[in-house]
Protein backbone atom coordinates (compact mmCIF):
# COMPACT_ATOMS: atom_id res chain seq x y z
CA UNK A 1 0.00 0.00 0.00
CA UNK A 2 2.96 2.30 0.96
CA UNK A 3 4.07 1.79 -2.71
CA UNK A 4 1.26 2.98 -4.24
CA UNK A 5 1.07 5.75 -2.33
CA UNK A 6 5.05 6.70 -3.30
CA UNK A 7 3.90 5.54 -7.26
CA UNK A 8 0.57 8.52 -7.11
CA UNK A 9 2.89 11.17 -5.26
CA UNK A 10 5.94 10.76 -7.59
CA UNK A 11 3.83 11.13 -10.54
CA UNK A 12 1.59 13.80 -9.54
CA UNK A 13 4.72 15.49 -8.84
CA UNK A 14 6.16 15.14 -12.27
CA UNK A 15 3.34 16.55 -13.55
CA UNK A 16 3.34 19.31 -11.24
CA UNK A 17 6.37 19.71 -12.34
CA UNK A 18 5.91 20.08 -15.93
CA UNK A 19 2.62 21.20 -15.93
CA UNK A 20 2.72 24.19 -18.11
CA UNK A 21 4.47 21.95 -21.05
CA UNK A 22 2.01 19.22 -20.39
CA UNK A 23 -1.07 21.55 -20.78
CA UNK A 24 0.05 23.17 -23.80
CA UNK A 25 0.52 19.40 -25.30
CA UNK A 26 -2.91 19.06 -24.42
CA UNK A 27 -4.17 22.02 -25.57
CA UNK A 28 -2.41 21.52 -28.90
CA UNK A 29 -4.53 18.06 -29.58
CA UNK A 30 -8.06 20.07 -28.05
CA UNK A 31 -8.22 17.49 -24.75
CA UNK A 32 -7.37 20.28 -22.16
CA UNK A 33 -10.12 18.65 -19.76
CA UNK A 34 -7.58 15.80 -19.61
CA UNK A 35 -5.33 17.48 -17.16
CA UNK A 36 -8.22 16.64 -14.50
CA UNK A 37 -7.11 12.95 -14.86
CA UNK A 38 -4.07 13.55 -12.35
CA UNK A 39 -6.59 13.56 -9.29
CA UNK A 40 -7.09 10.16 -9.52
CA UNK A 41 -3.02 9.66 -8.53
CA UNK A 42 -4.07 10.98 -4.94
CA UNK A 43 -8.10 10.04 -5.04
CA UNK A 44 -7.59 6.34 -5.86
CA UNK A 45 -4.87 5.25 -3.35
CA UNK A 46 -6.52 7.31 -0.40
CA UNK A 47 -9.93 5.50 -1.41
CA UNK A 48 -8.76 1.86 -1.71
CA UNK A 49 -6.54 2.64 1.93
CA UNK A 50 -9.74 3.73 3.58
CA UNK A 51 -11.63 0.59 2.08
CA UNK A 52 -9.40 -1.74 3.26
CA UNK A 53 -8.99 -1.07 6.41
CA UNK A 54 -12.65 -0.48 6.55
CA UNK A 55 -12.89 -4.27 5.88
CA UNK A 56 -10.22 -4.93 8.51
CA UNK A 57 -12.66 -2.55 11.11
CA UNK A 58 -9.45 -0.43 11.66
CA UNK A 59 -9.58 3.19 9.75
CA UNK A 60 -7.03 5.51 10.59
CA UNK A 61 -8.30 8.35 12.87
CA UNK A 62 -7.20 10.99 9.89
CA UNK A 63 -9.69 9.82 7.76
CA UNK A 64 -12.76 10.42 10.09
CA UNK A 65 -11.02 13.89 10.73
CA UNK A 66 -10.85 14.97 7.62
CA UNK A 67 -14.51 13.77 6.87
CA UNK A 68 -15.62 15.50 10.23
CA UNK A 69 -13.79 19.10 9.18
CA UNK A 70 -14.90 18.29 5.13
CA UNK A 71 -18.65 17.57 6.27
CA UNK A 72 -18.98 20.71 8.74
CA UNK A 73 -17.41 23.71 6.47
CA UNK A 74 -18.98 22.11 3.53
CA UNK A 75 -22.18 22.29 4.69
CA UNK A 76 -21.44 25.77 6.15
CA UNK A 77 -20.40 26.85 2.43
CA UNK A 78 -23.66 25.20 0.88
CA UNK A 79 -25.72 26.89 3.68
CA UNK A 80 -24.17 30.16 2.61
CA UNK A 81 -24.24 30.17 -1.16
CA UNK A 82 -26.96 27.97 -1.85
CA UNK A 83 -24.86 25.69 -3.79
CA UNK A 84 -22.86 22.87 -3.38
CA UNK A 85 -19.88 23.57 -5.75
CA UNK A 86 -17.43 25.55 -3.26
CA UNK A 87 -17.69 22.58 -0.87
CA UNK A 88 -17.07 20.07 -3.89
CA UNK A 89 -13.70 22.30 -5.25
CA UNK A 90 -12.56 22.73 -1.26
CA UNK A 91 -12.77 18.99 -0.75
CA UNK A 92 -10.88 18.40 -4.04
CA UNK A 93 -8.30 20.88 -2.69
CA UNK A 94 -7.90 19.80 0.80
CA UNK A 95 -7.59 16.00 -0.01
CA UNK A 96 -4.22 16.58 -0.81
CA UNK A 97 -3.59 17.49 2.78
CA UNK A 98 -4.72 13.83 3.47
CA UNK A 99 -2.90 11.97 0.93
CA UNK A 100 0.21 13.85 2.42
CA UNK A 101 -0.40 13.10 5.93
CA UNK A 102 -0.59 9.28 5.57
CA UNK A 103 2.29 9.61 2.63
CA UNK A 104 4.56 11.85 5.02
CA UNK A 105 7.09 9.16 5.27
CA UNK A 106 7.48 8.26 1.44
CA UNK A 107 7.23 11.95 0.75
CA UNK A 108 9.76 13.68 3.12
CA UNK A 109 12.00 10.81 4.15
CA UNK A 110 12.01 8.56 0.61
CA UNK A 111 14.21 5.45 -0.39
CA UNK A 112 17.50 6.44 -2.27
CA UNK A 113 15.95 5.71 -5.90
CA UNK A 114 12.86 8.40 -5.23
CA UNK A 115 15.09 10.93 -3.68
CA UNK A 116 17.50 10.32 -6.68
CA UNK A 117 14.61 11.13 -9.00
CA UNK A 118 13.75 14.01 -6.29
CA UNK A 119 17.03 15.55 -7.19
CA UNK A 120 17.01 15.16 -10.84
CA UNK A 121 13.47 17.37 -11.16
CA UNK A 122 14.97 19.86 -8.90
CA UNK A 123 17.58 20.08 -10.97
CA UNK A 124 15.74 20.08 -13.94
CA UNK A 125 13.34 22.68 -12.54
CA UNK A 126 16.77 24.92 -11.73
CA UNK A 127 17.76 24.71 -15.87
CA UNK A 128 13.92 25.64 -16.60
CA UNK A 129 13.66 28.57 -14.57
CA UNK A 130 17.52 29.86 -15.85
CA UNK A 131 16.64 28.58 -19.82
CA UNK A 132 13.52 31.16 -19.17
CA UNK A 133 14.57 34.07 -17.86
CA UNK A 134 17.56 34.48 -19.56
CA UNK A 135 17.75 32.97 -22.84
CA UNK A 136 13.55 32.38 -24.33
CA UNK A 137 10.19 32.33 -23.57
CA UNK A 138 8.51 28.71 -24.01
CA UNK A 139 5.43 28.52 -26.56
CA UNK A 140 3.25 28.40 -23.81
CA UNK A 141 3.44 31.65 -21.91
CA UNK A 142 0.50 33.78 -21.89
CA UNK A 143 -1.83 31.00 -23.13
CA UNK A 144 -4.74 29.83 -21.82
CA UNK A 145 -7.21 26.50 -21.48
CA UNK A 146 -10.36 25.73 -19.97
CA UNK A 147 -10.72 23.39 -17.55
CA UNK A 148 -13.83 22.33 -16.13
CA UNK A 149 -15.81 25.01 -17.76
CA UNK A 150 -13.47 27.90 -16.53
CA UNK A 151 -10.58 29.14 -18.24
CA UNK A 152 -7.19 28.90 -16.45
CA UNK A 153 -3.60 30.67 -17.54
CA UNK A 154 -1.43 27.48 -18.70
CA UNK A 155 1.74 30.18 -17.65
CA UNK A 156 0.68 33.90 -16.79
CA UNK A 157 2.73 36.46 -19.12
CA UNK A 158 2.57 38.96 -16.27
CA UNK A 159 3.35 42.53 -16.67
CA UNK A 160 7.51 42.00 -16.96
CA UNK A 161 8.42 39.92 -19.58
CA UNK A 162 12.07 40.61 -19.90
CA UNK A 163 14.79 41.75 -18.06
CA UNK A 164 16.17 40.37 -14.49
CA UNK A 165 12.59 41.44 -13.66
CA UNK A 166 10.75 38.79 -15.64
CA UNK A 167 8.35 36.16 -13.97
CA UNK A 168 10.12 33.01 -14.61
CA UNK A 169 8.13 29.69 -14.07
CA UNK A 170 10.18 27.21 -15.93
CA UNK A 171 8.17 24.47 -17.00
CA UNK A 172 5.61 25.07 -14.26
CA UNK A 173 2.08 26.10 -14.84
CA UNK A 174 3.69 29.33 -13.04
CA UNK A 175 6.06 31.51 -11.12
CA UNK A 176 4.24 30.54 -7.98
CA UNK A 177 4.26 26.92 -8.90
CA UNK A 178 8.47 27.27 -8.94
CA UNK A 179 8.65 29.29 -5.77
CA UNK A 180 6.82 26.59 -4.13
CA UNK A 181 7.94 22.57 -5.97
CA UNK A 182 11.95 23.85 -5.81
CA UNK A 183 12.43 25.16 -2.62
CA UNK A 184 10.55 21.68 -0.69
CA UNK A 185 12.62 19.41 -3.01
CA UNK A 186 15.64 21.78 -2.09
CA UNK A 187 15.08 21.91 1.63
CA UNK A 188 14.61 17.57 1.34
CA UNK A 189 17.58 17.52 -0.25
CA UNK A 190 19.53 19.66 1.90
CA UNK A 191 18.16 17.39 4.91
CA UNK A 192 20.04 14.28 3.28
CA UNK A 193 23.30 15.81 2.88
CA UNK A 194 26.43 14.73 5.28
CA UNK A 195 28.51 17.53 3.91
CA UNK A 196 28.07 21.13 4.67
CA UNK A 197 29.63 22.11 1.75
CA UNK A 198 26.84 20.43 -0.38
CA UNK A 199 24.08 21.25 1.77
CA UNK A 200 25.07 25.07 1.45
CA UNK A 201 25.83 24.26 -2.00
CA UNK A 202 22.21 22.77 -2.68
CA UNK A 203 20.80 26.04 -0.50
CA UNK A 204 22.38 28.63 -2.55
CA UNK A 205 21.59 27.06 -5.63
CA UNK A 206 17.40 27.13 -4.56
CA UNK A 207 17.49 30.28 -3.05
CA UNK A 208 18.90 31.83 -6.12
CA UNK A 209 16.69 30.13 -8.29
CA UNK A 210 13.70 31.28 -6.29
CA UNK A 211 15.00 35.35 -6.37
CA UNK A 212 14.80 34.78 -10.49
CA UNK A 213 11.03 33.50 -10.00
CA UNK A 214 10.47 37.25 -8.48
CA UNK A 215 8.57 35.55 -5.81
CA UNK A 216 9.40 37.44 -2.51
CA UNK A 217 7.32 35.56 0.00
CA UNK A 218 8.67 32.59 -0.90
CA UNK A 219 12.43 33.99 -1.42
CA UNK A 220 12.32 35.15 2.33
CA UNK A 221 10.81 32.12 3.53
CA UNK A 222 13.40 29.67 2.01
CA UNK A 223 16.68 32.29 2.99
CA UNK A 224 15.32 32.08 6.68
CA UNK A 225 14.96 28.29 6.18
CA UNK A 226 17.92 27.84 4.92
CA UNK A 227 20.05 29.62 7.70
CA UNK A 228 18.64 27.40 10.03
CA UNK A 229 19.58 24.51 8.29
CA UNK A 230 23.35 25.73 7.86
CA UNK A 231 23.62 26.50 11.97
CA UNK A 232 25.23 23.59 13.84
CA UNK A 233 22.88 20.99 14.98
CA UNK A 234 22.75 21.82 18.26
CA UNK A 235 21.19 25.00 16.76
CA UNK A 236 19.34 24.00 14.63
CA UNK A 237 15.85 22.52 15.60
CA UNK A 238 15.90 26.02 18.36
CA UNK A 239 15.87 28.22 15.48
CA UNK A 240 13.50 26.48 13.66
CA UNK A 241 10.69 27.00 15.77
CA UNK A 242 11.65 30.24 16.59
CA UNK A 243 11.65 31.01 12.54
CA UNK A 244 7.85 28.76 12.75
CA UNK A 245 6.46 31.05 15.48
CA UNK A 246 7.76 34.35 13.91
CA UNK A 247 5.97 33.47 10.76
CA UNK A 248 3.34 32.29 12.42
CA UNK A 249 2.84 35.81 14.01
CA UNK A 250 3.63 37.48 10.58
CA UNK A 251 0.62 35.63 8.58
CA UNK A 252 -1.90 36.30 10.92
CA UNK A 253 -0.87 39.88 12.08
CA UNK A 254 0.10 41.19 8.79
CA UNK A 255 -3.44 41.00 6.95
CA UNK A 256 -4.86 42.55 10.33
CA UNK A 257 -2.37 45.56 11.40
CA UNK A 258 -1.90 46.48 8.04
CA UNK A 259 -5.13 47.79 7.29
CA UNK A 260 -5.67 51.20 6.44
CA UNK A 261 -2.23 51.97 5.35
CA UNK A 262 -1.74 53.56 1.70
CA UNK A 263 1.47 52.41 0.22
CA UNK A 264 2.26 53.45 -3.77
CA UNK A 265 2.29 50.54 -6.04
CA UNK A 266 5.04 51.03 -8.54
CA UNK A 267 8.72 50.23 -8.55
CA UNK A 268 8.81 46.78 -10.53
CA UNK A 269 8.18 43.42 -9.29
CA UNK A 270 11.76 43.67 -6.65
CA UNK A 271 9.86 46.77 -4.90
CA UNK A 272 6.98 46.75 -2.10
CA UNK A 273 4.68 46.68 -4.78
CA UNK A 274 3.39 43.52 -4.76
CA UNK A 275 3.11 43.87 -0.82
CA UNK A 276 1.32 47.22 -1.70
CA UNK A 277 -1.51 45.91 -3.91
CA UNK A 278 -2.33 43.30 -0.78
CA UNK A 279 -2.29 45.85 1.89
CA UNK A 280 -4.51 48.30 -0.33
CA UNK A 281 -6.52 46.02 -2.67
CA UNK A 282 -6.36 42.20 -2.08
CA UNK A 283 -6.52 41.77 2.29
CA UNK A 284 -9.25 44.86 2.35
CA UNK A 285 -11.25 43.05 -0.56
CA UNK A 286 -10.97 39.62 1.12
CA UNK A 287 -12.23 40.93 4.91
CA UNK A 288 -15.13 42.75 2.81
CA UNK A 289 -16.31 39.30 1.14
CA UNK A 290 -16.25 37.28 4.59
CA UNK A 291 -17.97 39.83 6.31
CA UNK A 292 -20.49 40.16 4.36
CA UNK A 293 -21.18 36.73 3.29
CA UNK A 294 -19.92 34.57 6.45
CA UNK A 295 -22.14 32.63 9.10
CA UNK A 296 -19.85 33.70 11.93
CA UNK A 297 -17.99 31.90 13.58
CA UNK A 298 -17.12 29.60 10.88
CA UNK A 299 -16.21 32.02 8.23
CA UNK A 300 -18.04 31.75 4.83
CA UNK A 301 -17.08 27.54 4.38
CA UNK A 302 -15.52 25.53 2.45
CA UNK A 303 -14.00 26.57 -0.94
CA UNK A 304 -16.23 30.37 -0.17
CA UNK A 305 -13.13 31.76 -1.14
CA UNK A 306 -9.84 31.78 -3.27
CA UNK A 307 -10.18 29.75 -6.86
CA UNK A 308 -13.77 28.29 -5.76
CA UNK A 309 -14.95 31.53 -6.42
CA UNK A 310 -14.17 31.28 -10.04
CA UNK A 311 -17.53 28.75 -10.76
CA UNK A 312 -20.23 30.41 -8.17
CA UNK A 313 -18.89 34.19 -8.20
CA UNK A 314 -16.76 34.79 -11.07
CA UNK A 315 -17.14 38.45 -10.88
CA UNK A 316 -15.78 38.68 -7.41
CA UNK A 317 -12.81 36.12 -7.09
CA UNK A 318 -10.35 36.96 -4.62
CA UNK A 319 -7.23 34.94 -3.99
CA UNK A 320 -6.60 36.08 -0.63
CA UNK A 321 -2.62 36.00 -0.81
CA UNK A 322 -2.44 35.17 2.76
CA UNK A 323 -2.55 32.04 4.79
CA UNK A 324 -4.66 33.44 7.78
CA UNK A 325 -7.11 35.02 5.20
CA UNK A 326 -7.79 32.06 3.72
CA UNK A 327 -8.04 30.02 7.04
CA UNK A 328 -10.45 32.57 8.57
CA UNK A 329 -12.65 32.48 5.33
CA UNK A 330 -12.50 29.00 4.92
CA UNK A 331 -12.81 27.71 8.35
CA UNK A 332 -13.75 31.00 10.83
CA UNK A 333 -12.28 31.07 14.39
CA UNK A 334 -11.49 27.01 14.01
CA UNK A 335 -9.39 28.01 11.12
CA UNK A 336 -6.89 29.67 14.27
CA UNK A 337 -7.21 26.03 16.35
CA UNK A 338 -6.29 24.23 13.24
CA UNK A 339 -3.33 26.10 12.42
CA UNK A 340 -2.35 26.40 15.95
CA UNK A 341 -2.61 22.24 16.07
CA UNK A 342 -0.43 22.01 13.24
CA UNK A 343 2.24 24.22 14.51
CA UNK A 344 1.81 22.22 18.37
CA UNK A 345 3.12 18.85 16.27
CA UNK A 346 6.60 20.36 16.11
CA UNK A 347 6.77 22.14 19.25
CA UNK A 348 5.39 19.01 21.28
CA UNK A 349 7.91 17.05 19.34
CA UNK A 350 10.16 14.73 22.12
CA UNK A 351 13.75 16.01 22.00
CA UNK A 352 15.02 12.98 20.92
CA UNK A 353 13.05 12.70 17.58
CA UNK A 354 13.79 16.38 16.80
CA UNK A 355 16.93 15.50 14.47
CA UNK A 356 14.86 13.08 12.62
CA UNK A 357 12.08 15.62 12.05
CA UNK A 358 14.51 18.23 10.70
CA UNK A 359 12.87 18.04 7.26
CA UNK A 360 9.05 18.16 8.63
CA UNK A 361 9.96 21.10 10.35
CA UNK A 362 11.58 22.93 7.81
CA UNK A 363 9.38 22.23 5.11
CA UNK A 364 6.37 23.39 7.71
CA UNK A 365 8.55 26.41 8.42
CA UNK A 366 8.66 27.23 4.58
CA UNK A 367 5.51 27.18 3.91
CA UNK A 368 4.11 29.17 6.62
CA UNK A 369 6.52 31.50 6.20
CA UNK A 370 5.74 32.44 2.00
CA UNK A 371 1.57 32.19 3.52
CA UNK A 372 2.65 35.35 4.61
CA UNK A 373 2.09 36.49 0.90
CA UNK A 374 0.01 33.55 -0.20
CA UNK A 375 -2.49 31.16 0.47
CA UNK A 376 -0.69 27.80 0.35
CA UNK A 377 -3.41 25.39 0.64
CA UNK A 378 -4.65 26.79 -2.70
CA UNK A 379 -1.67 25.58 -4.06
CA UNK A 380 -1.21 21.41 -4.91
CA UNK A 381 2.08 20.37 -3.73
CA UNK A 382 1.63 23.10 -0.91
CA UNK A 383 -1.17 21.50 0.24
CA UNK A 384 0.66 18.21 -0.09
CA UNK A 385 3.60 18.96 1.61
CA UNK A 386 2.07 20.85 4.53
CA UNK A 387 -0.19 17.65 5.35
CA UNK A 388 3.14 15.94 4.84
CA UNK A 389 5.23 17.71 7.15
CA UNK A 390 2.08 17.77 10.09
CA UNK A 391 1.82 14.37 9.31
CA UNK A 392 5.30 12.79 9.74
CA UNK A 393 5.61 15.09 12.67
CA UNK A 394 2.06 13.98 14.24
CA UNK A 395 3.46 9.94 13.38
CA UNK A 396 6.47 10.46 15.26
CA UNK A 397 4.89 11.56 18.56
CA UNK A 398 2.56 9.02 17.87
CA UNK A 399 5.39 6.19 17.98
CA UNK A 400 7.19 8.13 20.71
CA UNK A 401 4.07 7.67 22.61
CA UNK A 402 3.83 3.96 21.27
CA UNK A 403 0.73 4.35 19.91
CA UNK A 404 -0.28 2.08 16.79
CA UNK A 405 -1.22 4.82 14.82
CA UNK A 406 2.74 5.83 13.97
CA UNK A 407 2.27 3.95 10.88
CA UNK A 408 -1.02 5.15 8.44
CA UNK A 409 -1.02 2.06 7.01
CA UNK A 410 -1.45 -0.18 10.02
CA UNK A 411 -3.41 -3.51 9.60
CA UNK A 412 -6.03 -5.19 11.94
CA UNK A 413 -5.87 -5.94 14.98
CA UNK A 414 -2.37 -4.64 15.46
CA UNK A 415 -2.43 -3.19 19.76
CA UNK A 416 0.83 -2.25 19.21
CA UNK A 417 3.30 -0.37 16.77
CA UNK A 418 4.83 -2.25 13.98
CA UNK A 419 8.13 -1.27 13.37
CA UNK A 420 8.87 1.84 11.70
CA UNK A 421 11.80 3.62 10.16
CA UNK A 422 12.36 7.37 10.43
CA UNK A 423 15.35 9.10 8.90
CA UNK A 424 17.44 10.62 11.53
CA UNK A 425 20.99 12.79 10.90
CA UNK A 426 24.06 12.49 12.76
CA UNK A 427 25.81 15.41 14.16
CA UNK A 428 27.59 15.37 10.42
CA UNK A 429 23.93 15.34 8.59
CA UNK A 430 24.09 12.24 7.54
CA UNK A 431 21.45 10.01 7.91
CA UNK A 432 20.85 7.01 9.89
CA UNK A 433 18.16 4.73 10.70
CA UNK A 434 15.70 4.99 13.83
CA UNK A 435 13.69 2.18 14.15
Amino acid sequence: MARLFSFGAVIYLLIYAFEAAIRWGLFSVGMDNAILARDALIMVPLAILFVAQCFRLRVHPAFWVFAVIIALHGLIATLVFRTTIPAIYGAKMLVNVLFGFIAARQLLQPGRSILALFALVWLVCVVGVGLEKFVYSFPWTGLSTHVGGITVPMSVNWDIDSGIEKRAAGFMRSSISAAMLIPVLGLILACRQSNWMIRFLVLAITVGTVFLTTQKGSVLAIAGVSVALLVPMAWRWTMLTWECIGFTMLVIMMPIFTAGLLIAESGGVFSLSSFAMRITDTWPDAWRWINDNQLFPFGVGLGGIGGAQRFFAEDFMNPSDNLYVFLYGTFGVLGLVYLGWAIAQMLLLPRELRSAGTTAAAVLTFNIGYGVALSMLEDQVSALFIGASVGLLWQMRQFALARPWSDPFVGAGMRVPVPIVFGRPTKSGAMVELT
